[in-house]
């Protein structure tokens, strides 16, 4: 039987280690898929510029791209890893069910992080530019704290957000 190419969904609070994470993936040949980035340009660019009805729209022409990378890679045998918050349940749900459609097997990793680094590593961010340095306020992060759906009792793999990685871990994870 043809192993299935894995969609890593790296899942976490913004300033988890999502990005840090899907780029050590990426060391190991493992292409990264980031929601940031494809919701730079205009998305973040425009700011406040935008409607809430358009950023909507925009979110999901983002999602829309993200799907079909998914697909292609998929199609040509070859895992990857999406890199962002996959902070609802029914979000993490809706691309577990888009993977396996396309011939992939998900595989939902949860990068765990206390609160306060978190904020430490939030803050670091103040006046650096660019989709992988996005400010979040207090308020947000705090906001995002209290909405984010832990993924208990859903298949995951939990990584320690505070931690290095493991770099054995990650070559046994992308066998």
């Amino acid at each position: 039987m043809e192993k299935k190419p894995k969609v890593f969904m790296i899942c976490g609070i913004s300033g988890s280690g999502k990005t840090s994470f899907s780029k050590k993936l990426e060391l190991y040949g493992v292409p990264r898929i980031s929601m940031d980035e494809e919701l730079w340009p205009d998305f973040y660019v425009l700011g406040d510029l935008i409607s809430d009805e358009h950023r909507d729209f925009l979110y999901k022409q983002a999602t829309e791209r993200i799907f079909a990378k998914i697909r292609n890679f998929c199609a040509e045998g070859r895992s990857c890893s999406v890199d962002m918050p996959f902070c609802k349940v029914a979000q993490r749900e809706a691309f577990r069910a888009h993977a396996e459609n396309c011939g992939g097997e998900p595989v939902l990793i949860w990068i765990n992080t206390d609160l306060p680094v978190l904020k430490k590593r939030l803050a670091e961010r103040e006046g650096k530019n660019g989709p992988n340095n996005l400010p979040v306020s207090e308020e947000e992060i705090n906001m995002y704290w209290r909405g984010f759906e832990r993924p208990t009792g859903e298949e995951h793999i939990e990584i320690d957000g505070t931690a290095d990685f493991d770099e054995e871990m990650l070559r046994e994870m992308i066998l």
